[in-house]
């Protein structure tokens, strides 16, 4: 026996016992017009029956309407509409994937409608105790989870935003001795331009002077042809990235499309380079062109982000910039001794660029050309830059008057 509801219909299977429902669903973008659901085989008496198709509906229309997406998969969708949308890098998303991971562990389960700031609070606990994370890398957490919960709010799944109510998140302040281990000052990076020079030249080398004498992120570095060195007029012109997937791609943002001037030890030095490159790769049976990479490996092609910046700490260890806190050292199958060096204490190849936008502060270049020259987005990234600048300097004049008067 069938009876059909307003909003949906029961068929009994058997007598008291076993009923069938579904229910009527409004149109969407897989049906034009009204249609039914699936059904659904429920147990137990008449009246029960009629409360399961009501809840039925409600499970549907809320998965519809995006109710019942979970943090997890929510997260998910965050993730790959960034993505296919190519509004932030490769690179970024794969940094964010990390803090992501640890939102899905802790909060994955939860619905996005029902997440409060006690849980996220009560997850950042657990965080601290199990994982013994940071408070730097709970800051990275709960700046992710804001930024994914914001999202849902515009998209109208949720009315507030709960991470707005989370307390006592607070990026911490970064250390006198951590700043002076991950930052290269002006007089490092002059010293490290003369040991730069005393190295053989290869593309790894060119790389780390593009660094230093341009500002350019390591991306774009990697990514640079020589159909972009404009070596008699002395311009670079920066229209590209490499990142970790290994495929060229357009810059990381609008402004980071530009082309700069070069200094002239910079014009020499790829002079050289393009001429011992030219030759490195005539021996391997390859014509140097136009669209060859200047930054080039043994291989004579792109170098690999990944090789590179595992090269690069070791180098910079070597040049007395960095350094690592543990080795173990292991005889391997061979019976070769080897060591293992972990816990890298260092600048990134991101210093560089810090460094070359300190050196140009420090020589008097004003804010919106240092902007230009590094392709900040915003001027307030620079700006920054010169505030620590003027710091620095005024604490200098401070404690170079306190000389005088006590003298």
């Amino acid at each position: 026996m069938t009876k059909r509801e307003t909003s949906g219909q029961i068929t009994e299977l058997e007598r008291g016992r076993k009923y069938s429902i579904r229910v009527r669903l409004a149109p969407d973008n897989e049906h034009k017009s009204w249609h039914w659901s699936k059904s659904r085989k429920v147990y137990g008496n008449k009246a029960e029956a009629t409360a399961a198709m009501v809840a039925y509906k409600q499970e549907l229309e809320d998965e519809r309407s995006g109710k019942n997406v979970t943090v997890a998969e929510y997260a998910d969708m965050f993730q790959s509409n960034r993505k296919a949308l190519g509004t932030v890098s490769v690179l970024t998303i794969e940094r964010d994937q990390h803090e992501i991971d640890h939102i899905k562990k802790y909060l994955g389960e939860t619905r996005v409608i029902d997440l409060t700031s006690q849980q996220i609070e009560n997850a950042y606990l657990r965080m601290s105790e199990q994982d013994g994370a940071s408070p730097d890398a709970i800051h990275k957490v709960h700046m992710k989870l804001s930024q994914i919960m914001r999202k849902a709010f515009l998209d109208e799944l949720i009315n507030r935003n709960p991470c707005d109510a989370v307390e006592g998140v607070r990026r911490p302040k970064v250390s006198q001795q951590k700043r002076r281990e991950t930052r290269i000052t002006k007089e490092q990076a002059l010293a490290f331009v003369h040991k730069i020079r005393q190295e053989p030249q290869d593309g790894r080398i060119v790389a780390v002077w593009l660094g230093v004498a341009t500002g350019l992120r390591r991306g774009e570095a990697l990514a640079l042809v020589w159909e972009d060195v404009d070596l008699d007029n002395a311009r670079l012109r920066i229209r590209k990235q490499l990142g970790k997937e290994k495929i060229l791609k357009d810059p990381k943002t609008a402004k980071s499309r530009r082309t700069i001037s070069i200094d002239r030890q910079t014009v020499e030095f790829l002079k050289q380079w393009k001429t011992r490159q030219h030759n490195l790769f005539r021996a391997a049976g390859v014509e140097q062109q136009d669209d060859s990479p200047v930054c080039s490996n043994e291989l004579c092609g792109f170098l690999d982000p990944d090789n590179f910046s595992r090269w690069r700490r070791k180098f910079y260890v070597k040049e007395g910039l960095a350094h690592y806190t543990n080795e173990t050292r292991y005889v391997d199958k061979r019976g070769v001794e080897r060591v293992k060096q972990t816990g890298y204490v260092g600048p990134n190849f991101h210093a560089l660029r810090r460094a070359q936008a300190t050196l140009l502060v420090a020589g008097g270049v004003d804010p919106k050309t240092v902007q230009a020259r590094l392709g900040h987005e915003s001027l307030n990234t620079t700006l920054n830059i010169y505030a620590e600048e003027v710091g620095e300097n005024d604490r200098k004049a401070a404690d170079f008057m306190g000389e005088l008067l006590r003298s």
